[in-house]
């Protein structure tokens, strides 16, 4: 019987938009622990991950949070935008449907929400 091979995947993520995002893990959010990356504008960070692996991820840009999961057989390249529908951008974030953002293979955005707490901006 042949045995499993374990491989690594690429996770991108890139800052297509005018704001600063962060990236961090999703069980480290709002606690002082744990490390965030920022990322200017056209600024990326690939995350080495284990194929087949759940990983979740809070990503933050002003005060919209999108909680996303990935778990990727092959390399994945994820704008910031396609984690934010365009309904996103006002003071609501869109309403729950029954089938969750999926904006690139391998990654599902879980949930969308604002997080006013560490917010310079005023986009409420």
């Amino acid at each position: 019987m042949p045995g499993t091979t374990q491989y690594e995947v690429l996770l991108d993520f890139t800052n297509d938009t005018h704001d600063c995002a962060t990236v961090q893990l999703q069980r480290d959010y709002g606690r002082g622990t744990g490390a965030i990356v920022l990322l200017h504008p056209g600024e990326s960070v690939t995350l080495v991950l284990d194929a087949g692996t759940v990983y979740k991820y809070a990503l933050k840009t002003r005060s919209r949070v999108a909680n996303v999961t990935a778990r990727a057989w092959r390399d994945v390249r994820c704008t910031v935008s396609q984690l934010f529908p365009s309904g996103a951008a006002t003071a609501q974030p869109p309403p729950p449907s029954s089938e969750p953002l999926r904006p690139v293979q391998g990654i599902t955005v879980d949930q969308l929400w604002r997080d006013m707490r560490f917010c310079i901006w005023n986009d409420a």
